[in-house]
């Protein structure tokens, strides 16, 4: 298998396939060395420091499993493959694409993406899969067509745009560090964190050159990878959806900025 800097590998979309399914096919199970090897992506070069500052967004633990239900291949979703995932014997609250569905409509339907301050959304899936979303990229409204375009995207590794326009979204390699800029601080939210403040409190602190990276799970249980965040902190007194955590930020971010 070769692959070149910049350049998608070659024979990926079998490669991706064999990952993507896992325990939802026949397939034999990957070992850890071995989805480490055949993880497929392109690599990316690292942001500029001399960019004006602004915002990413990484949403951890995405719910996107490809699994052959019915001869075609399908992004697993609990209400509407309960069926199948009990004779899998698979824990159908595993399986919420909905979550990151929501999350991501919220972000790219914000002011801050459409005064340029948002630069990329990165979706990190329960499989260790790492997904770049371009800020100009059309997200589906519904679920099921959002569904059907990540089922695209695990086998295609990457969509474009209409005509000749550049590749929307597409896998990229981890570690998704690789891609924060210099100047950034990267923030993770969770409820379970000592640090509790409002975001508008916490975000009035932080410098204006720095660009702001969030860390936000999107699994309808369980706690984001905190290894890589440089703070974590909570942002309410109650667990809130991924959604609700969003627009939170969304808000304070506009306010702070002075979008309107």
């Amino acid at each position: 298998m070769k692959q070149n800097k910049g350049d998608e590998i070659e024979g990926g979309e079998e490669k991706i396939k064999v990952l993507c399914l896992k325990q939802a096919s026949d397939e034999p199970k990957l070992s850890r060395n071995q989805v480490a090897m055949y993880l497929p992506g392109i690599a990316l070069p690292p942001s500029s420091p001399d960019s004006k500052a602004g915002v990413i967004f990484v949403l951890e633990k995405a719910s996107l499993v490809l699994a052959n239900v019915g001869r075609r291949y399908r992004i697993l979703n609990a209400n509407e493959h309960s069926d199948y995932l009990r004779k899998k014997n698979m824990d159908p609250y595993k399986y919420r694409p909905d979550i990151v569905h929501e999350a991501l409509v919220g972000i790219m339907d914000s002011r801050l993406r459409m005064a340029g301050k948002l630069k990329a959304v990165y979706i990190k899936t329960d499989e260790g899969i790492l997904i770049k979303v371009e800020p100009n990229a059309r997200i589906p409204r519904t679920l099921e067509e959002f569904c059907d375009m990540m089922a695209q995207l695990l086998q295609k590794l990457s969509i474009k745009a209409k005509g000749k326009g550049g590749k929307l979204l597409r896998l990229v390699q981890n570690p998704v560090t690789q891609y924060f800029p210099v100047n950034s601080i990267a923030i993770g939210l969770s409820f379970v964190s000592q640090k509790a403040l409002p975001i508008e409190e916490y975000i009035s602190g932080v410098n204006e050159d720095n660009d702001l990276i969030f860390v936000v799970g999107t699994m309808a249980h369980g706690k984001i990878d905190s290894d890589y965040v440089d703070d974590l902190v909570a942002v309410s007194s109650y667990p809130l959806t991924a959604a609700a955590c969003l627009r939170d930020i969304a808000i304070a971010l506009e306010s702070k900025w002075r979008i309107h």
